[in-house]
């Protein structure tokens, strides 16, 4: 009985391990939110939401988005001098960056305003290094379809995270409870996932050249050339509204904004990563060997689009008083933060998984218009709600935005899996 309930093809098989593990790495903070939220106050969520915007965009430019191409080389001592690369430039950019935060901390929070994340900065280097890294290593184990190890990294992730975070809730040491444990869930999952690949790569590990890993780079010159740029802005338009909260609205704004992310961003890694991860790999092979993933791609889309549907019309009218419920009732300003975001988290689940096709396709000046104009409508949006002095307005027009821009990822995504459009006439 059992035998027939499980999955029986390779893709399916793939997603479910990723799914299993990921599943429990999220079951962890959404259990703890729950006690997080009536220790830790809005305000000091507010502050971590800025260290996490800050981090997630400068890992963008760490690995000069090298790690992106491990999927791509037909060799696998190619591409394991990208793994090397993208982690020597890691440790590099986070040095530099610690450099930088040791000498501008102060002009750097001035123009923050947010004085209490001062003593904060000096840590991003070391979060930016981690991810760094353990992206690197993500991306080799999904070219070699070893989920399983990616299963487990991101439960210890979660597991060490949650464990820091809800000790510092209990000792009431503020935002350096909820700082500690993202440092120690990326330590922890940076770690066991690279011993993986020491004990099971250990061969390819041996044939990385320095020579080799110059060469690399040149090859892969578009990925830092287009992908930095439009990456940093795609991350940046979705941070962005926490450092424009907190600076055109307040801290817990901020904090309120954090949560309704963490929460509607569950599915997004439970499911579609999962399943985005398997995406990535499929596609990427199916496009080197024969310039097209348009079956691929199809078959994902649908399965995303009928995973989404009824979730996302039921919580659409019942977030507000979920959040009051679960989380207090000083949170119930986060679920209707979180009802407004409906529509662009929906979009997002059934486009974000897809949308690398742009990448395997050779497609990066595409990409990079697409989130230069999303960055800019971003930053639109959330002007236009403080000048109307409403920040729920604010709101509407940003996920009106980003639901309008997934739309148009999907669509021209569609177009590049079926190896169509011309860059260079376009351009």
């Amino acid at each position: 009985m059992i035998k027939k309930i499980l999955p029986k093809s390779a893709y399916a098989k793939n997603v479910l391990t990723l799914m299993t593990g990921t599943g429990l790495a999220q079951a962890i903070p959404i259990a703890i939110s729950p006690i997080l939220t009536r220790i830790y106050s809005p305000e000091e969520f507010g502050v971590f939401a800025l260290y996490m915007a800050i981090t997630s965009i400068l890992t963008v430019l760490v690995t000069g988005r090298y790690e992106m191409a491990i999927l791509l080389p037909k060799k696998d001592r190619d591409a394991m001098n990208l793994v090397a690369l993208a982690i020597a430039l890691s440790f590099f950019v986070s040095v530099i960056l610690l450099i930088v935060v040791a000498v501008f901390n102060s002009q750097i929070i001035k123009v923050i305003g947010v004085p209490e994340l001062s003593m904060w900065l000096y840590w991003i280097p070391a979060s930016t290094f981690l991810m760094g890294v353990y992206q690197s290593l993500n991306y080799w184990s999904n070219r070699k379809s070893h989920y399983r190890r990616l299963a487990i990294s991101r439960v210890l992730q979660s597991s060490g995270t949650g464990a820091v975070q809800l000790a510092g809730a209990f000792n009431n040491i503020g935002v350096s409870g909820l700082v500690g444990g993202q440092l120690i869930g990326q330590t922890l999952s940076t770690a066991v996932l690279g011993s993986f690949i020491y004990k099971e790569d250990k061969e390819n590990i041996t044939r990385v050249k320095r020579l080799r890993i110059v060469s690399l780079a040149r090859k892969y010159i578009n990925f830092p050339k287009f992908l930095i740029v439009a990456h940093g802005f795609n991350t940046a338009s979705g941070q962005v509204p926490i450092f424009l909260l907190s600076s055109l609205f307040n801290s817990a704004s901020a904090g309120f904004f954090m949560l309704s992310q963490r929460v509607m961003g569950a599915p997004m890694t439970l499911i579609a990563s999962a399943i985005g991860d398997v995406f990535r790999q499929e596609a990427s092979y199916a496009y080197v060997n024969t310039g097209s993933c348009k079956n691929v791609y199809t078959r994902t889309f649908k399965k995303l689009l009928m995973i989404s549907i009824v979730p996302s019309i039921i919580f659409f009218f019942i977030a507000p008083d979920l959040f009051e419920m679960v989380f207090g009732e000083q949170w119930r300003v986060a679920g209707e933060y979180a009802q407004i975001l409906t529509p662009m988290y929906f979009f997002k689940f059934v486009t974000s998984p897809v949308s690398q096709v742009s990448i395997y396709s050779g497609k990066q000046k595409i990409d990079l218009l697409w989130q230069i104009v999303l960055f800019f409508m971003t930053v639109f949006s959330m002007y236009i709600g403080a000048y109307l002095s409403d920040i729920k307005l604010a709101f509407v027009f940003f996920s009106a935005i980003y639901s309008f821009m997934y739309i148009v990822s999907g669509y021209i995504n569609y177009i590049f899996s079926k190896g169509g459009l011309d860059v260079e006439k376009i351009n």
